[in-house]
This record gives C-alpha cells, sequence and structure tokens, in this order.
C-alpha cells in the first residue's frame, strides 16, 4: 500500500523517487554500473548524481554497494573506493554508507550508488507540457563514445587523435551544473539526463512519462567530432548511445533564449531540438528532409552491440 509520504513513486521514463518529510522533498535515484571498465567509480558516482539533479535538487549524500569477483585484490578494491571518494568530494556529496563484498561467481565488478538530495521545489521527466521546447545541453553520445573510444579493436580502426578526443569526453560526465543553470531560470518543467538509449530512447521515455507525443529534429542535434567519426566508422547511431553528461530540458518555446543564455555563460552549449506534441500526434524524427514514426515503446541502446562485436574493454 502506497505510503503517504511518497510524492513521486516509480513509474516509466522517471529515474528518481520523491518523499515528503517535515515539509521538504527527498530525491534519490540509485544505478548500477556494470559495463564502463576504466574508471567505474567515476562513473557510478556521476550517473547517480545525474538523476537526482535532473529534478532540480542536487544530490548532497551517497550510499554505495560495491560487489567484486573473487580475485580481486584489496588494492584494486581500495583504488575504486579512492576513486569514489575524490569523486564526490568533487561533486559537493559526501559518501554516507554502505556496503562491501567479494561476490562468488561475480565476472566483473558491480558498483551500485544511491544518491540522496532535499530541497523546496522539484521537477520530473513526467512534467514536460504540450508545445515545450526541447533542449540538450553539450552533445550526444559522450559516455558512449568514452568507453568505445578505449576498446582495443577500435584502436585499430580510428585515428589516435579522434581516440583521444572521445576518451577525453568522459571528464563531460557530469550535468550537475547543467540542471542547478537550468533549474535556477525558474523557467524549466522537466530534465531527463541522456542514459540508455540516447537521445532517441531518453526522449521517448520522457514522453511516454508525460504522455506526450514529440518531433525531434535529428539534424540539429549537436555531435562531438569525435562521436561522428566512431560512430560513423562503427556503423551505430549516435542518436541511440548512451549520452551521460548530456541533459534534456523541457520549457515554453518563450524561456528558450534565456536558458541557452544563462547555459551559454557558464560555457555550457545548450541546442533546440525538438518540441512535444499533443500525444495523439505520434513521436517522430525529422532527418535528412524525412520523417519517420517512432513506434517501439523502448529503444536498444548501440553500446552493447558494439562492445559484443568489437570486444570488450581492456
Amino acid at each position: 500500500m502506497p505510503s503517504k509520504g511518497v510524492v513521486v513513486a516509480p513509474n516509466v521514463g522517471v529515474d528518481v523517487g520523491v518523499t515528503r518529510s517535515k515539509g521538504r522533498y527527498l530525491v534519490s535515484s540509485s544505478d548500477p554500473i556494470t559495463g564502463a571498465g576504466e574508471r567505474i567509480g567515476w562513473h557510478a558516482v556521476n550517473v547517480s548524481a545525474n538523476d537526482v539533479a535532473t529534478s532540480g535538487i542536487m544530490p548532497d549524500t551517497l550510499n554505495i554497494i560495491a560487489l567484486f569477483p573473487e580475485d580481486t585484490q584489496s588494492g584494486a578494491i581500495l583504488k575504486v573506493m579512492d576513486e569514489i571518494n575524490e569523486t564526490a568530494f568533487e561533486l559537493g556529496i559526501r559518501v554516507a554508507g554502505g556496503h562491501t563484498e567479494i561476490t562468488p561467481n561475480l565476472k566483473r565488478e558491480i558498483i551500485m550508488v544511491t544518491a540522496i538530495g532535499s530541497g523546496d521545489k522539484f521537477v520530473t521527466a513526467a512534467d514536460a507540457k504540450v508545445h515545450d521546447s526541447i533542449l540538450l545541453t553539450k552533445s550526444a553520445g559522450i559516455e558512449g563514445t568514452s568507453i568505445l573510444s578505449r576498446l582495443p579493436t577500435v584502436a585499430k580502426l580510428v585515428d589516435p587523435k579522434i581516440l583521444n578526443r572521445g576518451r577525453k569526453l568522459l571528464n563531460e560526465l557530469s550535468i550537475m551544473r547543467d540542471a542547478r543553470i537550468a533549474f535556477a531560470t525558474g523557467k524549466v518543467h522537466a530534465m531527463h539526463d541522456l542514459t540508455e538509449g540516447g537521445v532517441i530512447g531518453c526522449l521517448l521515455e520522457m514522453s511516454l512519462a508525460s504522455e506526450l507525443g514529440f518531433e525531434l529534429f535529428g539534424d540539429h542535434v549537436p555531435l562531438d567530432s569525435s562521436t561522428k567519426e566512431i560512430c560513423s566508422e562503427l556503423k551505430i547511431d549516435p542518436l541511440k548511445l548512451i549520452g551521460s553528461g548530456s541533459l534534456l530540458i523541457a520549457c515554453e518555446k518563450t524561456d528558450v533564449d534565456l536558458i541557452v543564455k544563462r547555459l551559454k555563460t557558464d560555457k555550457i552549449l545548450c541546442t533546440d531540438i525538438g518540441r512535444f506534441l499533443p500525444p495523439k500526434q505520434g513521436r517522430w524524427i525529422l532527418s535528412n528532409g524525412s520523417r519517420k514514426r517512432i513506434d517501439e515503446i523502448s529503444v536498444q541502446d548501440e553500446l552493447w552491440p558494439a562492445l559484443s562485436k568489437y570486444g570488450n574493454l581492456s
């Protein structure tokens, strides 16, 4: 039976839970990291913190569950834990507690993080309105590009300078500044970070949560040069590539310039890439002069087939 204190319950496309206690909203989100390889602690903290930040409330504490294979050396465990603590400190977050164990039959480490924050007001991915403009910060496919650029097999196919640029995209994984600045304008209706499924998958989630259709202007979606090159070489769609580090924002069309200007002041690119439609008008991608309907209720991320085809991370 639902608790009276639960304000936002689990829902498709909504990555946070919201409860109310003593007049304040408590926002939390949990995420597992399984495929990051290098800098898994960095990924774990940022991805979970990002989810909470999409509410407009910034996370201030973390709980960690870390599972390691039986052959893991103590030094490797300490390295991950140090990375988690350092990343949290950089973001102004404290690790409050958690659990660490050696797990039988586990093939690779799994790090699960719950991020928590509290505040007086919030938004969710379910709060977009009909005719809202859809904004995207930074560029698409940031996290996926940073992961694919470290594959040994990809290193044989792509220019080293492109790979180096792609690896550096890992440093763009946080959307906390993006969300904080946008939310502070008071003009944001809804936000959703780009995780599994990339721009298309996460926009689909946002539209399902808000019970709306959408029009995505595919040609307007910014792509880093390394994302373009790697996706072209591997023949994958950058708009379906996991993109932690970018933020989807819904706002009234008249407020687009204000939000774009505020983010630009902090040197964060923000681009108008579409609009939400009444639900009966459906979900569409406009690209290269064609208009394609999105009929799926979910979108497979391009990362996992690419990892399967081109090999695991070294």
